[in-house]
Order: structure tokens, then C-alpha cells, then sequence
């Protein structure tokens, strides 16, 4: 007797991308995972699995992130086998957010990458970052860089003279890294 119930299939996405990332990239996203798993289980909800994401740099709308829970998330291991599980109580374990964030990072635009980088030192919108903004920015993450350090960095990079490092120069500098 065919069961007239619908049915989600979870499949387990492809490691392909996830295996080509540098061992830096690997690492950032175990350490999201880590640091989100709040109860230690080796799962993550689908709210954990969100913040994930954005730790990671990715602000996906809900129904792309809704869309990946219901091909990849699994059943709870406790949840009764005769009966389906719906898609909000399923979960990611880390070789499936280990795949689904490795493909996500490899399909990056790196040139647009470093425009949302440049605008997190931009903070006004100017159109270039200052020493001001160095300053800030080095002090946010606990590095205070010297005076003369930030004025010979701002002065090395800014080929126009203008005080500041505008979004053309920062991708030339950050391009030219890489």
C-alpha cells in the first residue's frame, strides 16, 4: 500500500568544494561550527547553522538557508523512524556544513569581497580610508597600531595624495597580495 504522505528526501551535499579550500579556510569554518554547536553535540540547528553562515561572512535570505535545510538537514537521532521529520527540527552535522560552506566560499566574487572589506574601514562612506579609520579599526581589534605607523602606511598606498586610500587603491594593494 503506497503511503499518500510526502516525503523529504535528505541527501548530503558534495565535499568537492570544501576539499579545495586553503587549510585557512578549512579552519575558519570548524572554528564556526565549534563556536556555534552550543551544546557540544556535533549538530547544529537550523538558527546555529544561520550564524554560522554570517560568521563566515554569508547573510543568505531565509528561504535559500530554509531551502538548504530541507535538501541536507537530517533527522534528530532520537526522533521515532516511522515518522517524518519536519525540515525545522532537522540539523547539519559538520561534513554537511563542512560541504554547504566550502561551496558558498568558493562561489565568492574575491573583488567584491574586498569592496565589503574596504566599507567595514569606510564606516562613513567617504570613499577612502583614512588614517582615522585605521586608527579605529586597529584599536576594535585590539592592535594598536603607532601614529607613525598608520601615517607611513596611509602615505605609501594612497597614489594620488589625497589622504586616504580610496576603494580603486585597496583593490589594487589587496589584489596584488594574492
Amino acid at each position: 500500500m503506497a503511503s499518500s504522505q510526502r516525503t523529504i528526501q535528505y541527501t548530503i551535499p558534495g565535499r568537492e568544494d570544501f576539499n579545495k579550500l586553503s587549510d585557512e579556510q578549512k579552519t575558519r569554518v570548524g572554528e564556526a561550527f565549534d563556536l556555534f554547536d552550543s551544546n557540544k553535540d556535533g549538530l547544529l540547528s537550523y538558527e546555529e547553522f544561520r550564524f554560522v553562515l554570517r560568521a563566515l561572512g554569508f547573510e543568505l535570505p531565509k528561504p535559500q538557508t530554509y531551502d538548504l535545510l530541507i535538501r541536507h538537514g537530517q533527522k534528530p537521532s532520537n526522533w521515532p523512524l516511522d515518522q517524518e521529520c519536519p525540515p525545522v527540527y532537522r540539523l547539519f552535522n559538520l561534513p554537511t556544513a563542512q560541504a554547504i560552506a566550502g561551496t558558498l566560499i568558493r562561489q565568492r566574487d574575491p573583488k567584491e569581497e574586498l569592496r565589503r572589506a574596504f566599507r567595514l574601514f569606510d564606516i562613513d562612506g567617504k570613499g577612502m580610508i583614512t588614517q582615522d579609520d585605521l586608527r579605529r579599526v586597529s584599536k576594535q581589534v585590539g592592535n594598536n597600531i603607532p601614529d607613525a605607523d598608520i601615517t607611513a602606511m596611509i602615505e605609501e598606498f594612497d597614489a594620488s595624495g589625497k589622504g586616504g586610500v580610496d576603494e580603486d587603491e585597496f583593490l589594487r594593494l589587496m589584489m596584488s597580495k594574492k
